[in-house]
């Protein structure tokens, strides 16, 4: 008798708690619309342009490494830029 009413309080228990969880709708996620004004990649271009200035007078970079790096970025920032202009150029 007591097994079955311990089992009954844990049965309304987890109905009770996970109810919420299947009455609401799924609600799907939509990625925002790009912007001409979404700078984030060329700014994460920027900022690795900077941290690799900082490595270089830290010591942390060697002079070629450093210019290695830093032609790849500034390619990767002009390419995006180019890329940014063609798709949304000013009007």
């Amino acid at each position: 008798m007591i097994w079955s009413f311990i089992l009954l309080v844990i049965a309304a228990s987890v109905i009770i708690v996970t109810f919420p969880l299947f009455k609401s709708k799924m609600q799907t996620y939509t990625l925002p619309n790009k912007s001409r004004h979404d700078f984030s990649q060329a700014t994460s271009y920027l900022s690795a342009l900077s941290d690799l200035e900082n490595d270089l007078a830290l010591e942390r970079l060697s002079k070629p490494d450093y210019q290695k790096q830093k032609l790849y970025l500034q390619r990767r920032y002009l390419e995006f830029q180019k890329i940014s202009y063609i798709l949304e150029p000013e009007s």
